[in-house]
């Protein structure tokens, strides 16, 4: 049996029909030294992909603060080790990554760039805790306020040298780049994540600031932890019919009814919140909702939507947001606060004094009317008094109306 197999398969391939040209001559050298050549491309694809939703993200959660209930110290220097697998040795030769954390680059204009890091360095202590020591760093981190000085140790070349960067605040809400192809982003409730196929979909930093914000917002709202608690209550009633029916009756799922209770309503507010932070951060939010056309074109069958669906239709989202582009157009006209409205009409809560990270009472970046000057006093409607402590632009990060952004402090509830 042993003789008679190979020959099996011998008679069956000489059957087979074949390839009438020749095959070019193509060395194991050339094929490795192309192949070394598209790990690097992939690498500085990652690298540049990343660099993109990190000044993407920065803009809008440290100008959009205000909107946030969970804030931490942000410094803006990207950091990473030598990771494992193929993209390794790429990693090494164009960006400098070891074991020991390095920074990649540096977000323009962040406290990082501004104490003097520069990518290459490479981090060997935070808070003077050794970087090698994550969960150590993290606790620390944790309990450090949003503003207070953050000491460092790199190491450049063969000097060590010692930096102190000064965070500002931020919602801490880290963005993750995903390595899908796919059109996609979520949040869980502690980050977003962001598809590589999405980056790529995003033709501008203002439809990116689009899809980011909306994510920040499902955080903000905390729309993930509302879902695990419909679902909670579901169980509960999943559980009181099986013992009410004796097992008889235990297909009814409420648990999973409940936890797409209000699905599309969510969505629809992380599209308007998330718009308030695009506005708060900047960005022009005039052809934000076309946006939605073009997503329309990749998926026409969500031009119309159905009850079921877990999000709004394309076009019911691209009309919501024309709305809110005129809502925000109206109070920066009018030199309100860029904050939502909730349904009672009052403004949306920001960040209160005790916000998670703040420490003490909280500063927050916000755009506030034209002329107005350190230690102005001014009310948003349902949020309370604010003074401002400092003018931080004119210009540019507001719309050309309200022209400063401010960095203010509630006074009083």
């Amino acid at each position: 049996m042993r003789v008679v197999l190979p020959v099996l398969v011998a008679l069956l391939l000489t059957g087979c029909a074949s390839p009438t040209t020749q095959r070019v001559s193509v060395s194991k050298e050339q094929t490795a030294t192309e192949a070394q050549k598209q790990l690097d491309i992939v690498a500085e694809e990652l690298i540049s992909e990343t660099k993109r939703l990190r000044e993407v993200h920065w803009r809008l959660s440290t100008k959009g603060v205000a909107m946030c209930p969970k804030v931490g110290p942000a410094w803006g220097a990207e950091l990473a080790t030598t990771p494992k697998g193929e993209l390794a040795g790429s990693m090494v030769r164009l960006y400098g990554t070891s074991e020991v954390p390095t920074v990649l680059f540096l977000v323009p204009g962040s406290p990082a760039e501004a104490a003097g890091l520069r990518p290459g360095d490479r981090v060997l202590s935070i808070y003077g805790t050794p970087t090698s020591d994550t969960k150590a760093l993290a606790e620390k981190r944790r309990t450090m306020k949003a503003q207070d000085p953050m000491p460092l140790v790199v190491r450049r070349g063969v000097e060590e040298l010692k930096f102190e960067v000064k965070p500002v605040p931020a919602c801490d809400y880290p963005a993750v780049l995903a390595p899908q192809q796919i059109l996609n982003a979520f949040a869980d409730g502690e980050r977003i994540m962001i598809t590589r196929g999405m980056m790529n979909f995003a033709r501008t930093d203002e439809e990116l600031a689009l899809v980011v914000g909306h994510e920040l917002a499902h955080n903000t709202m905390r729309h993930i932890d509302a879902k695990k608690a419909n679902a909670a209550g579901g169980f509960v009633a999943d559980l009181a019919l099986a013992v009410l029916t004796r097992g008889a009756y235990n297909q009814a799922n409420f648990a999973q009814a409940a936890a797409s209770a209000y699905s599309q309503e969510f969505e629809a507010e992380a599209d308007y919140v998330g718009l308030y932070m695009m506005a708060a951060a900047g960005y022009a939010i005039d052809d934000a909702p076309k946006f939605w056309r073009r997503m329309a074109a990749a998926n026409p069958g969500n031009i119309k939507g159905t009850h079921s669906a877990s999000h709004p239709s394309t076009s019911y989202r691209m009309v919501a947001l024309e709305e809110a582009v005129k809502e925000i157009k109206v109070k920066a006209a009018s030199g309100s606060a860029l904050i939502p409205t909730k349904k009672d009409g009052t403004a949306f809560a920001g960040t209160s004094s005790a916000a998670p990270g703040a420490g003490g009472a909280a500063e927050v970046s916000m755009c506030v009317q034209k002329g107005r000057r350190v230690g102005d006093t001014f009310k948003v409607p349902g949020d309370g008094e604010y003074v401002v402590r400092r003018i931080q632009s004119t210009a540019g990060n507001c719309p050309s109306s309200m022209a400063d952004n401010a960095l203010v402090e509630r006074v009083t509830r």
